[in-house]
Parts: structure tokens; C-alpha cells; sequence
């Protein structure tokens, strides 16, 4: 079995937030990331070798947005005079379309020989 290390550490995550994690937060923010970089590499099969340096930024954002979720998985809850209300239908770990771009090798400009016809 081939071990890829993750995309992002959990300093790339830290260093993106204000909280400061405990252990127990920098355990579950390690399963995270490697759970994050296995979607990306899944939804993004050509990822180059290196990876772009986005990597860490978006793979970091995931499980920032992951951590913020309600670990119940409820889409949205009251308390009081407080509403709030999941960005993202099922919250939990996931790549936008946005971020998943990031990680994809730019687009080659198309190449080949071609003939214009002029009359």
C-alpha cells in the first residue's frame, strides 16, 4: 500500500486560525488532513508531483470548515436569539469546486498544425 503524505500539516491548519488547538484538536485535526488530501487526490486524479502550492490553503480550509461543522451533523440549530445554518448541505469535510481548481494543472494551451483557409 502507498503512503502519500497529506497535503497541508497541522501548522498549515493552526496557523490559519486564531483558536489555538489542544492535542486532542490536533489528533482529530492530522485525521483531517489526511482524510482532505485522499478526496483531493480522488477528485483530482492529475494532481501533479509536487502538488501546487494551494495545496496546503485548500486542503487547510476544508478542515477549518470540517472543525466549524456541528459534529451532530445537523444542518442547522437555534439556541436562544441565535440561528446558524450550514453552508453546505450535510456540512462535514469537502472541496468546493473553487478549491478543487486550485489543485489542477493549469490548462495547456492547445498545440498541434492547423491551416487557415482564406478565399
Amino acid at each position: 500500500m502507498l503512503f502519500l503524505a497529506p497535503l497541508a500539516t497541522v501548522a498549515d491548519v493552526q496557523a490559519r486560525t486564531e483558536v489555538e488547538f489542544t492535542a486532542a484538536q490536533q489528533a482529530r485535526v492530522a485525521v483531517l488532513l489526511a482524510d482532505a488530501s485522499a478526496l483531493a487526490r480522488q477528485r483530482v486524479p492529475d494532481l501533479p508531483d509536487p502538488p501546487p502550492a494551494t495545496a496546503p490553503g485548500v486542503v487547510s480550509t476544508a478542515v477549518l470548515r470540517a472543525l466549524a461543522s456541528p459534529p451532530d451533523g445537523n444542518k442547522s440549530e437555534t439556541i436562544g436569539g441565535h440561528s446558524r445554518t450550514a453552508a453546505h448541505e450535510g456540512g462535514g469535510l469537502y472541496l468546493t469546486d473553487d478549491e478543487l481548481d486550485l489543485l489542477r494543472p493549469p490548462a495547456q494551451p492547445p498545440r498541434g498544425v492547423f491551416s487557415i483557409w482564406t478565399t
